[in-house]
């Protein structure tokens, strides 16, 4: 796919999709990953580089750990 190449990863692209779509929701790593349905750790990485760059911001709600946009 075009766009797997352009953004490096089928994981990338989906993550960037799902964030996209549900903005401006605040989502768990977890959460991601079920939804999703890659592997933990490869979300939990894309994820790290997306706040990074300024992309996403790390929160927390209700005592939970989520990444907001």
């Amino acid at each position: 796919m075009v766009l797997e190449t352009l953004f490096g990863s089928r994981a990338r692209l989906r993550l960037l999709k799902f964030l996209f779509r549900n903005y401006p929701n605040g989502y768990t790593v977890s959460e991601i990953t079920k939804h999703l349905q890659e592997d933990r750790n490869i979300v939990k990485k894309e994820v790290e580089n997306f706040i990074q760059i300024g992309l996403l911001v790390r929160g927390s709600k209700a005592g939970k750990k989520i990444i907001e946009q």
